[in-house]
């Protein structure tokens, strides 16, 4: 990839958010909930990140969860500073960085990194995907009933929906996982590691870097924008070979009404 400069602006910032993070120590037993939304090591990763990005593209319009989370003209940066904060808090090695660029007439950037297993996932537009520097590329699943599922959904977007949607893929698939990091859970997708990862309702910058990641590993991403306030989506990314079926099946409810 040579010297691409928002590549290396965003691997740097990610890393410069776990560099903060690792010398952080979450107060115990603190929650989302209890600090209204944002924690202090959200606060932490996001400073880390928007000070690299200020330094060298000062000029750059950036939307990120905790500070900035109106949309807005591009070139701009799509932030989540710490995806997979309850994780983070309660000890559970499970949370990333998660930083995208997209220009106006550049390539697109997506960098996830996986904190605890010191994984960076990065992605050009038009140039692969890769892991720590070697490349990416998804599962070869062609049957669902084999496949590996990955999805995530919270108290608040739990419904009788979801949960039948939850359990017909439990028992149509070889398992179905959720672990509260989708933009490290899309980073797997693109490696191999899960075969699929949907959720109903997803913001931008949960999904923006790693959907770059899983296309640029040969995989497909179907994002629907949601019509509300938060910039919201829903999202299901795979192999291609089982995401024309999965679209279907979700499309459809999975189950007849």
């Amino acid at each position: 990839m040579g010297t691409h400069p928002q590549l290396w602006t965003a691997v740097r910032a990610t890393r410069r958010a776990g560099e903060a993070l690792s010398s952080h120590s979450p107060t115990p037993g603190q929650s989302r909930e209890e600090a209204e939304g944002t924690t202090e090591s959200d606060l932490i990763a996001e400073r880390a990140v928007l000070d690299v990005i200020e330094e060298t593209f000062p000029e750059h319009n950036t939307v990120s969860e905790e500070s900035s989370p109106v949309y807005t003209a591009k070139p701009r940066w799509i932030i989540d500073p710490l995806d997979g904060t309850t994780n983070f808090l309660n000890g559970v090695p499970h949370y990333a960085v998660s930083v995208a660029f997209e220009g106006a007439g550049t390539e697109d950037v997506g960098v996830v990194y996986h904190i605890p297993t010191d994984t960076v996932f990065t992605a050009v537009e038009g140039h692969g995907a890769y892991a720590n520097g070697e490349p990416l590329s998804l599962s070869e699943t062609s049957e669902l009933s084999n496949a590996l599922v990955v999805t995530g959904f919270d108290a608040a977007s739990v419904h009788d929906r979801d949960f039948e949607t939850f359990r017909s893929l439990v028992s149509m698939t070889q398992g179905v996982r959720r672990f509260g990091s989708a933009a490290s859970e899309l980073a797997m997708v693109a490696a191999g590691r899960f075969d699929a990862f949907f959720e109903r309702m997803l913001s931008v910058w949960d999904t923006t870097a790693g959907a770059l990641i899983v296309e640029e590993a040969g995989g497909e991403v179907t994002r629907v924008e949601l019509f509300t306030d938060g910039n919201e989506e829903v999202i299901l990314a795979s192999n291609a070979q089982i995401h024309r079926e999965l679209v279907v099946l979700f499309s459809s409810g999975i189950t007849p009404e």
